[in-house]
């Protein structure tokens, strides 16, 4: 054990001279430096007005407009099936009042009927739910892949470390700056139109 500490202790005594003698004889000259490539500055945040965004790209405009159209459709629909069903119990409620129904099997024929409409109206509102749902989120999913598409390639210039989505008031506060919302819809504009046209 003795033997150990006295070893540790030439050793580092021997460090220390050689540390001492090194300084002693002044400045050594340095080494070459080697060239390095210095990366471009970096320009930290920029963030995109998503409500400006959904009203100036013209992908957006025109999905609004088709959205809005097959939403009107589904309501048609909707209303038709309503029509048909609230004739049928008119109908129904007339006829229980004047006695028309000649038998019980008869009234309860009409009855039966107003309930399949009934069951017809529920499944078409949960079908036209559905593709309503289904169609909404293709055209988020499309705006999001489009957008991150442009945004990578954007960047490769444009050099952010960080750009991020401003929507409402999700963001309490951004220096004006920061904001690069109208390059971006320029350029998404742009890539659109010359995709529509090929």
């Amino acid at each position: 054990m003795k033997v150990n500490i006295l070893l540790a202790s030439l050793a580092l005594l021997t460090i220390t001279t050689a540390c001492n003698k090194k300084a002693e004889q002044g400045p050594q000259k340095e080494a070459p430096k080697v060239a390095t490539q210095v990366a471009p500055e970096s320009k930290g945040i920029a963030y995109v007005e998503i409500d400006s965004l959904l009203t100036q790209y013209t992908f957006c405009v025109e999905q609004k407009s088709a959205l809005e159209s097959k939403s009107k459709q589904y309501e048609a629909q909707m209303a038709s099936k309503m029509s048909q069903m609230e004739k049928a119990y008119a109908e129904f409620q007339q006829k229980m009042q004047n006695g028309s129904y000649t038998s019980q099997e008869q009234a309860q024929a009409a009855q039966q009927r107003i309930q399949k409409l009934q069951q017809e109206g529920a499944q078409l509102e949960q079908q036209l739910t559905k593709k309503m749902a289904a169609d909404q989120e293709k055209f988020n999913r499309t705006l999001r892949d489009s957008l991150k598409s442009f945004l990578n390639d954007y960047n490769k210039t444009a050099g952010y470390d960080m750009i991020l989505s401003k929507q409402g008031d999700n963001v309490l506060y951004a220096n004006e700056k920061l904001n690069i919302t109208a390059e971006v819809i320029s350029g998404l504009n742009k890539r659109y139109n010359a995709s529509a046209k090929k």
